[in-house]
């Protein structure tokens, strides 16, 4: 099975962005590890070729409803973002066009289901990124199950079930463990269905995060940019994205929230793709991958 992608298109530099950040339901050599049609699949992705950007997947085991199955694997790989017009746009400004000259290709890499973005946002919740990493490698200890050499992520109905206190020795804080466990019944219950967000507006679907406990805005915006591709969603108030915008356009100074998004909005509907750069540039450019937190 092969995916042709919208160029350009940098594979092998999107994935070290994902996995830096994944956990054991990633690796840094092109595999990952995702539940399909309920058995849980080991997927490994490689680049055949940049021009045109064809991606070649081996799915073990094989995955029934193939084209679904490439379908979804389009969404992980945000194989239909079209770079282009942001580059332009991008490149008219001095400090923004070295940025972009020197990512080339990279897309942001979307969680392969909606479940496992929240979890993300919520183990990040005012902890570093390496706390929260921790979080997420004992979840996935506990409750993930097998894929190969890779863990696939658990499912709601793996978390259902399960008290406070089991999340709670995660290293989950009581108020997280409690929102986490209320998310994943609302789920298998489906008073939540993610199969309805893809066609509400970044507002509609603002609002409707906000209205279940555990999700404030900067949770809710974060969500929706890296979870389901909203290219113009910025959380604003993250430390991180407040770092890196202070850094490359206001002069090294640390903005508030309301700031960055004035900072950002000349580069509207791309405000939070401009931010991810920002971010990957500042991480593995300046930083260095590994040293990223």
């Amino acid at each position: 099975m092969r995916i042709i992608c919208e160029g350009p298109y940098d594979l092998r530099l999107s994935w070290r962005m994902l996995s830096a950040f994944s956990g054991r339901s990633a690796s840094r050599d092109g595999s990952l590890a995702m539940w399909w049609e309920g058995r849980p699949t080991a997927i490994f992705l490689r680049q055949t070729s940049m021009d045109p950007p064809v991606v070649e997947i081996i799915a073990d085991p094989l995955p029934g409803k193939a084209r679904r199955f490439q379908q979804h694997l389009r969404m992980v790989l945000n194989a239909d973002l079209a770079l282009e017009p942001f580059y332009r746009r991008l490149r008219r400004d001095r400090t923004l066009r070295p940025i972009v000259n020197s990512l080339i290709g990279l897309k942001p890499l979307r969680p392969p289901d909606i479940f496992q973005m929240l979890v993300i946002a919520i183990s990040e919740q005012q902890i570093s990124m390496t706390a929260a990493n921790r979080v997420r490698e004992r979840l996935l200890s506990s409750f993930g199950t097998p894929a190969g050499k890779l863990t696939a992520f658990p499912r709601p109905e793996d978390i259902a079930p399960r008290g406070v206190d089991e999340l709670r020795a995660c290293g989950l804080s009581q108020r997280k463990a409690e929102y986490l466990s209320e998310l994943a019944n609302k789920v298998v219950t489906g008073e939540i269905d993610f199969d309805s967000w893809e066609d509400m507006s970044d507002d509609e679907l603002l609002g409707m995060l906000r209205s279940h406990r555990g999700i404030g805005e900067w949770t809710a915006e974060y969500m929706l940019v890296r979870g389901l591709g909203r290219t113009d969603v910025v959380p604003a108030s993250d430390l991180g994205v407040r770092r890196v915008v202070g850094h490359y356009l206001a002069g090294g100074s640390d903005p508030a929230a309301q700031e960055v998004r004035e900072l950002l909005a000349p580069w509207a509907p791309w405000r939070g793709l401009t931010a991810f750069y920002l971010l990957a540039h500042y991480r593995m450019i300046q930083m260095g991958l590994d040293q990223a937190q």
